[in-house]
């Protein structure tokens, strides 16, 4: 008896066993299997080591509640993950914002939603301005770079003095500073405070031109205007904004500042700072309209530093 030859495919069980792989894969629960399968494989990836210890170490009777607990657990994983990674971009933001402006300010405008920063609001405040005499004088013989450095100092010991006494750096213009007290939220004693800050300023200044005169530098001598008022808070602008302190009582505070240049003191406050602050010796050295102002106002000089002049190096080479 002859028998039939057996075909290659029936007598390789290898190919037998492609064929039924092949018929397997066609089946879609069974691609549906393999796509459940390559999820769990990526979640389980993602998941943190100790949920997957967990996992591997669970005994439960019943394995499809684990898996949804699995899923559910690595689920939650990624969710704190994701949390976390948009903390930290909230974090490298305001570092970034308290770069550029005063540390206050920036951790203001970040604790505020921005519907109210662009409102803004009105409240009372004083308001503090501060200015270098003879900046243009001071620099003449100084590089680019040189009077960079001497600004920088400056910023550095004006923004010490203010900021120990809480109040906050508005802006920095040149070899001008403006400082608010009682933003955002007004107190009793914020014209102490900003009477506090100026005698600070005043000391501070004081120091370091004792330290230039010992290097043979000119003295660095400020004015200061003190005023009170209602201003207005917010953050104004349309594409570039600028959350800032403005309103009259600002624009009078910096002409308080500016008349010092041309009067024997250091500091001239309103009668509104005199009659809020509950120290300091003051006493009248005009009653005149200030431009800004609304009324004729009554001004008053604040003795700040403790007497003691630097001697500049002009005065030494006068004397010997």
């Amino acid at each position: 008896m002859v028998l039939p030859e057996a075909s290659p495919a029936a007598a390789n069980p290898a190919c037998r066993l492609g064929r039924r792989r092949r018929r397997a894969g066609a089946d879609p629960a069974v691609r549906r299997n393999r796509v459940a399968a390559a999820w769990g494989h990526a979640l389980l990836a993602a998941a943190p080591a100790p949920l997957l210890m967990g996992l591997a170490s669970a005994t439960g009777s019943e394995p499809v509640t684990l898996g949804l607990a699995g899923l559910a657990l690595t689920s939650l994983a990624l969710q704190v993950r994701r949390l976390r990674s948009a903390a930290r971009i909230v974090t490298r933001h305001r570092d970034n914002l308290a770069r550029l402006a005063a540390p206050a300010v920036a951790r203001l405008v970040a604790e505020t939603d921005a519907v109210t920063l662009r409102a803004g609001w009105e409240q009372e405040a004083t308001v503090l301005f501060a200015d270098i005499r003879d900046f243009t004088r001071l620099c003449e013989t100084l590089s680019p770079g040189e009077v960079a450095a001497f600004l920088a100092e400056f910023r550095h010991r004006a923004a010490g003095a203010v900021e120990a006494a809480g109040g906050l750096v508005d802006k920095f213009v040149g070899d001008e500073v403006m400082a608010v007290f009682g933003i955002p939220h007004a107190g009793a004693d914020d014209t102490d405070r900003a009477v506090a800050a100026a005698r600070a300023l005043a000391a501070a200044m004081l120091a370091w031109s004792r330290g230039r005169a010992r290097a043979g530098l000119p003295p660095v001598r400020i004015g200061i205007g003190l005023h009170r008022g209602p201003v207005f808070v917010g953050a104004i602008g349309a594409e570039r904004v600028e959350f800032t302190v403005v309103g009259d009582t600002v624009n009078v505070a910096r002409r308080l500042e500016q008349m010092t240049r041309t009067t024997a003191c250091d500091c001239i406050a309103s009668e509104a700072v005199v009659r809020a602050a509950t120290s300091g010796e003051a006493r009248v050295v005009a009653v005149q309209p200030v431009r800004g102002a609304r009324a004729v106002l009554r001004l008053f000089a604040l003795a700040l530093a403790p007497s003691g002049r630097v001697p500049s190096p002009m005065d030494r080479d006068s004397s010997a």
